[in-house]
């Protein structure tokens, strides 16, 4: 089942979290607990630091679950950009693409994004096509890595 995208916002930046996306590396929570902290009732407060510290801390998210969108950069989609998109598979875990990406899934739902976006390469995912960090738990080893040892 999926869960809804959570918008937060003020004047200098709008922050967004897709806990379908989410891996839980809890690196937000570690560069801006003021900011982000699962404690909370309402998750994310933007009014604990500046509009820069949070852009930095999103750009971060290593799974692409938080993106941020300032005024200045507008609201509007980067579909249609030229930009190239990086697809890397980590050993031993999951493939990392970065650029703007359209992601179709079984249900035909489209899911727009720009940044990073981890997707599960060891079937063991319960947010398939994303990752969760199944891999870890379940032992997944990326042929390369077998293959060497």
């Amino acid at each position: 089942m999926s869960k809804r995208l959570q918008t937060y916002e003020r004047d200098e930046v709008t922050v967004t979290f897709d806990p379908n996306v989410c891996i839980h590396s809890a690196v937000c929570l570690r560069a801006l607990p003021g900011v982000f902290d699962v404690k909370r009732a309402t998750w994310i407060d933007l009014s604990a630091a500046s509009a820069d510290a949070v852009v930095e801390t999103v750009g971060h998210c290593p799974s692409g679950a938080l993106q941020v969108r300032r005024p200045e950069d507008g609201m509007e989609s980067k579909q249609g950009t030229a930009e190239p998109v990086t697809v890397e598979p980590i050993p031993n875990g999951p493939v990392r693409l970065e650029g703007t990406l359209r992601i179709i899934g079984e249900d035909g739902t489209v899911d727009e994004r720009t940044g990073k976006v981890f997707l599960c390469r060891c079937g063991g995912s319960t947010k398939k096509p994303f990752c969760d960090g199944s891999h870890k738990r379940i032992g997944f080893r990326s042929t390369a890595e077998a293959e060497a040892s």
